[in-house]
């Protein structure tokens, strides 16, 4: 997993520590074995990610009303499709009886997590940034 950088900071406040943490969980994923017996541990940080990644969106969709983001309405969409990818992916791993062994499962998650928090922050919660250094109009 890359680590934080400077270069992926916002606002130096909410949203960044939110990333942070978001960051941090994926990679604590990642770093978990791929064993059968570890799958609760792994299932725990995906769990904790579902929780953070919510509140984090409904953070930055203020934030995106707040400084009227032009791109709003496409940035909640792709949200919704964020999480719905999470879900998917804990329900895989929280499958028992799956056909593919858990360390498959885990590779994969591995993969689809670290582009997906990598690719959404570097496209799309970065053009974020010069809308909230900015003063905000009445």
């Amino acid at each position: 997993m890359i680590g934080w950088h400077e270069k992926m900071c916002i606002d130096h406040g909410g949203l960044d520590a939110d990333h942070r943490e978001q960051h941090e969980l994926i990679r604590r994923f990642v770093a978990a074995p791929p064993l059968d017996e570890e799958r609760d541990p792994a299932l725990s940080y995906l769990y904790a990610l579902r929780i953070a990644s919510k509140r984090h969106f409904a953070r930055e969709e203020a934030v995106h009303r707040a400084v009227r983001y032009p791109e709003a309405r496409e940035h909640a969409d792709q949200h919704r499709r964020l999480l719905a990818m999470l879900d998917d992916i804990i329900q895989q791993i929280e499958q028992r009886d799956s056909p593919f062994q858990y360390g498959y499962l885990k590779g994969k998650a591995d993969e689809v997590l670290q582009f997906w928090f990598l690719d959404h922050l570097a496209r799309d919660d970065l053009k974020l940034k010069k809308y909230v250094l900015r003063p905000v109009r009445a």
